[in-house]
């Protein structure tokens, strides 16, 4: 076994046949293309002292791993794009001893600590990182996502397990507005609609209902990219050529789809409109499976009954002291949550 730290963009960029390879051979969704992968690094992580670290592994000159990794300005090794990435993974075809390959970056790089959040439980990094024997290692179940199965027909009847009050509900949110415009736009007929996005943005920042720095320029450039590629598609509500919701959805195959950003004004429901007129347009030509992402949101619940599981995070530390730091401040944090819920209600 060779192991290899790809750490610039130039070598990045080389490994794209044999990634595309790899990814051929995998159950894997698109977080882990070469293409999310790569323009996440060159838009969005690139720079603020963040090192490239992807980590690829050989046996008999084959690549056989790809680890997307790199170490942030805390000196933390992670997935790449970690944040906007709703599931991270290896890439493999075999079981790797990752106590080797983890021993090899603690001596041929600089780092304190491996934070490996958004893992799904049928993981290659999960399934291969729980059997890992060291007392400084933590799996936390942090967070949870949620797939909805459609099939082929009428939306929301379509939907097997939906009780009245759902079809009641998505029937209500149709309604409201059926004199709106909407469309679903692709590349091959639509150009990126970065206007209607960054106004759509700046308006969110203002009205409090996202941070300064949600949705980047460097975002943007990564979804344009991602966009003309095909990668994803994009729904959009307007009235009178004033647009008053947008989302973005990543498109895994022509039957699966993930929700990925979206961007709204005050309109009541309109978000939730949205998803309800992309689910119609979809599945009344076949059936379809889709991922609301991370988080297990009210309106989620509420008006699509999606299923929920588990996302986990692998944490690594050098020494005790850092992973009884780590288990003080996070009980910090879960408790600064409770306490800031109760505070609303």
């Amino acid at each position: 076994m060779k192991i290899e730290v790809i750490k610039n963009i130039k070598e990045f960029k080389s490994l794209q046949i044999e990634w595309d390879l790899l990814f051929s051979k995998g159950d894997y969704n698109l977080f882990q293309s070469f293409d999310f992968n790569y323009y996440s690094w060159k838009y969005v992580i690139k720079g603020n002292r963040n090192q490239l670290a992807i980590t690829v592994v050989r046996t008999n000159n084959n690549l056989v791993g790809i680890f997307p990794f790199y170490i942030d300005d805390n000196n933390r090794l992670r997935f790449i794009n970690d944040l906007h990435f709703d599931f991270c993974d290896i890439l493999t075809i075999s079981s790797l001893d990752l106590s080797i390959i983890f021993a090899y970056l603690r001596k041929n790089l600089s780092f304190k600590s491996i934070r490996l959040i958004n893992i799904k439980q049928e993981s290659n990094i999960y399934k291969q990182g729980i059997l890992l024997n060291t007392k400084n290692k933590i799996v936390s179940s942090n967070l949870e996502y949620s797939n909805l199965h459609v099939e082929k027909g009428l939306f929301p009847y379509n939907v097997s397990h939906f009780r009245s009050h759902q079809k009641h509900r998505i029937n209500k949110a149709s309604r409201k507005y059926k004199q709106k415009e909407y469309k679903i736009f692709t590349h091959e007929k639509y150009k990126y609609p970065e206007e209607d996005i960054i106004t759509l943005k700046e308006k969110m920042i203002s009205l409090g209902l996202r941070k300064d720095n949600f949705f980047s320029n460097d975002m943007l450039l990564l979804t344009q990219d991602l966009y003309y590629k095909g990668k994803i598609i994009i729904g959009i509500i307007k009235e009178d050529n004033q647009v008053n919701c947008i989302n973005l959805i990543i498109k895994e195959s022509s039957g699966r789809f993930i929700f990925w950003i979206d961007l709204f004004d005050t309109t009541q429901m309109v978000n939730i409109a949205n998803y309800i007129y992309f689910i119609k347009n979809i599945s009344l030509h076949h059936s379809v499976t889709l991922n609301f992402g991370r988080g297990r949101y009210f309106y989620k619940v509420s008006n699509f009954a999606p299923i929920f599981h588990q996302l986990y995070g692998l944490f690594i530390f050098s020494n005790v002291f850092q992973k009884i730091r780590f288990i003080i401040f996070e009980s910090f944090k879960t408790y600064v949550k409770l306490y800031y819920r109760k505070l609303k209600k």
